[in-house]
């Protein structure tokens, strides 16, 4: 059977979404699959796959305590972690030899989801809480798990409050609620995702900023944003919502914005998504493909072609 998880971008709530403000994300055409088969020889084997080719492989013992061969060693204890913990809560699934194949359709590098995304293809496969996954594996807010899931845009928080619905999610002594919508702005063709030519590493921006504390301010002002997003029908009012998020973002990072940083002749609005620095970014505007071109970024996706 063939698993399938879509990636993702956070459009709004990046860092802040860690200290209870709302976020607003939605998932992208760009995915990962999950092939699991029987394996003919002894042990279990994991091969993973983006476009140009094999990108990782490893080969486990049948009782998944060794690692036999492993193309990266760190990715193989990782990965081994979370298998164990998956063998550990449903055994059933192990009494034969297994092979796991694992196809992305986008390159790695572009950082929509990789990580969540194999996170979820494992909870569909097994059953296993994907937040419990992420909790011993990658961490984060976990909203990317929660776009997986649903495969549509959503408002995602952390809640110290048990949520009424029956069906949630505890993730480090909170708990994950979410809500669908819908995004599709009649100005979609104004909306641009650019590659910034390099990958961000998430983990280790999250570490830094958990020394940080925003102000109660802020969280609130970033709340409404997320909310409003989704909803705005007029481009200048949803540049303008953009604006005040970057500011806020930059006043507590202490930072200056990207657009501020390397775009300040662009005519039109920039925002980060997801951990600064890297990965894609939301450009706005007329002429963006043009603009990013010339400055060297050569992958600038359209948003039809971007979201799903």
């Amino acid at each position: 059977m063939t698993y399938f998880a879509p990636g993702k971008l956070m459009i709004s709530g990046e860092y802040v979404v860690l200290n209870g403000a709302t976020a607003f994300a939605v998932p992208v055409r760009f995915g990962q699959s999950l092939q699991v088969l029987p394996y003919t020889y002894s042990g279990h084997k994991w091969q993973s796959y983006e476009p140009s080719g094999l990108w990782f492989e490893a080969v486990f013992s049948k009782n998944l305590n060794r690692i036999e061969q492993t193309t990266d060693t760190q990715k193989a204890l990782l990965l081994q972690k979370l298998l164990q913990y998956i063998r550990l809560q449903k055994p059933d699934l192990w009494h034969e030899n297994l092979q796991f194949v694992t196809r992305l359709n986008f390159d790695r590098n572009w950082g929509l989801g990789s990580s969540s995304s194999l996170l979820v293809l494992l909870h569909q496969w097994s059953g296993v809480d994907p937040f419990q996954l992420l909790d011993i594996s990658f961490g984060g807010s976990g909203y990317d798990i929660a776009v997986a899931i649903e495969n549509k845009p959503i408002w995602y928080r952390l809640s110290r409050k048990k949520p009424e619905n029956k069906d949630f999610y505890s993730y480090r002594n909170k708990f994950s609620v979410w809500k669908t919508t819908f995004f599709n702005p009649s100005f979609s063709d104004k909306i641009f995702f650019v590659y910034r030519n390099r990958k961000q590493n998430s983990r280790h921006e999250i570490s830094k900023y958990r020394q940080t504390l925003p102000s109660a301010q802020f969280l609130s002002e970033i709340d409404t944003i997320s909310r409003k997003l989704p909803a705005v029908t007029d481009l200048q009012d949803f540049e303008g919502l953009i604006k005040r998020h970057e500011q806020i973002i930059s006043d507590i990072l202490q930072r200056p914005a990207l657009q501020t940083e390397l775009f300040n002749d662009f005519s039109g609005v920039v925002k980060s998504l997801g951990a600064w620095g890297g990965d894609f970014f939301m450009a706005i505007g007329n002429s963006v493909p043009e603009y990013f071109h010339q400055k060297g970024f050569h992958t600038v996706l359209s948003f039809q072609q971007m979201i799903l």
